[in-house]
Formats: structure tokens, C-alpha cells, sequence
């Protein structure tokens, strides 16, 4: 008796297993065409937080605060008002004339009432401007991302630490739509799905 219950146990399993496996690959796939075929798009919300960014080898209120009392500069509203802002802005700026000049018209910025977003994450901030983020390709008002990315951009030589940070970001702009076309094309970035 114990043996037959193993086994129906075991048969059970084993039809199960292949079931699994196939909407697992369904799901990839539907999952691939969707993302290809956000080309079509005409706008792609993209949105970009700071708040986990380690700056410098501090974290992000560490840093401005660091910063403000090194500085005759109101550094925290200029942080805040000026700084963030215009690295995102170069960081668009790159992004979306890399995508046109590569043939896409998808529209990628502050469009709120788009279906699809990407949110880019800040990792961190190295001292020459170096910049790590993910990006997350979402469906507005889901959880799970459709996609991950891991975004980089190689910070510059010379020039303040604003200037060498928007080297960085106009880097990783590009390396975010060099991605965004892959996926564009193939439903996703790497060799192996």
C-alpha cells in the first residue's frame, strides 16, 4: 500500500511537472512579445529615485548634508531643486535622442496617464560620477516589473561633482536605450531567456 502511494504520488508529480514548465514558457513568451511590442507606444512614463543612492560612499542625505556645510551654497535646495533634476533631464535628454535618431518615436518622459513606465532606481554614485541604477519596466499599477535592467554610465574626468555626476548620467542614458532598442527587437536584452 505504501508503495502505491509513492507511486501515484510520484505519477502525479510527473504530470504535473511538464504542465508547470509549458505556461512557464508561455508566459515568457507573451511576456517577450509585450515587451517588443511597447515600440508601438506613443508615451512611456519614466520616473527616477534617489532615495536608496549611495553618493559618494554615503547615503543620499548624508552626502547633501555633507555637502551644505563644506559649501557657502544653499546645497540641500539646490540638491533638491536644481541638481536632481537636471541629471534626470540629461539622463532624458540623451536617452530620448538616441531612441529617435535609431528610428523609434516612443516618447519617453513625465507622462503620468501612460499604460507602461520605467523606473529608474539609483543605486549609486561614484567620486568621478560614475552611475549605477536598475530599471524596472512596469505595467502602470502592477507590482512585479515586466522587466529588469541594470543601467551604467562611466562618470567624466574633470569638472565639479554636478558636472562629472551628469557626465555619468548622460552615459547611462545612452546605455538605457541602447538596451530599450534590444528589447525593442528581441523582447529582451540578453543572450539567454
Amino acid at each position: 500500500m505504501k508503495n502505491f502511494a509513492f507511486l501515484l504520488c510520484v505519477t502525479v508529480l510527473a504530470l504535473s511537472l511538464p504542465v508547470d514548465s509549458l505556461h512557464a514558457q508561455t508566459s515568457k513568451k507573451e511576456i517577450k512579445e509585450l515587451l517588443k511590442s511597447l515600440k508601438n507606444e506613443k508615451e512611456i512614463d519614466v520616473s527616477i529615485t534617489f532615495s536608496q543612492a549611495i553618493i559618494h560612499g554615503k547615503r543620499e542625505a548624508d552626502f547633501v548634508y555633507l555637502e551644505d556645510i563644506g559649501s557657502r551654497e544653499d546645497w540641500t535646495t539646490l540638491w533638491e531643486n536644481e541638481y536632481k533634476p537636471g541629471l534626470f533631464h540629461d539622463l532624458l535628454g540623451v536617452f530620448n535622442t538616441y531612441m529617435f535618431d535609431s528610428g523609434y518615436r516612443v516618447k519617453f518622459g513625465n507622462f503620468e496617464q501612460s499604460k507602461y513606465q520605467i523606473k529608474l532606481i539609483v543605486n549609486g554614485i561614484a567620486e568621478k560620477g560614475t552611475v549605477y541604477m536598475n530599471a524596472l519596466l512596469k505595467e502602470r499599477g502592477q507590482e512585479e516589473p515586466l522587466y529588469e535592467l541594470t543601467v551604467a554610465g562611466g562618470g567624466g574626468t574633470f569638472g565639479s561633482k554636478i558636472n562629472l555626476m551628469g557626465d555619468g548620467f548622460r552615459r547611462a542614458g545612452l546605455d538605457l536605450a541602447k538596451q530599450m532598442i534590444l528589447i525593442f527587437k528581441r523582447g529582451r536584452v540578453g543572450m539567454i531567456y
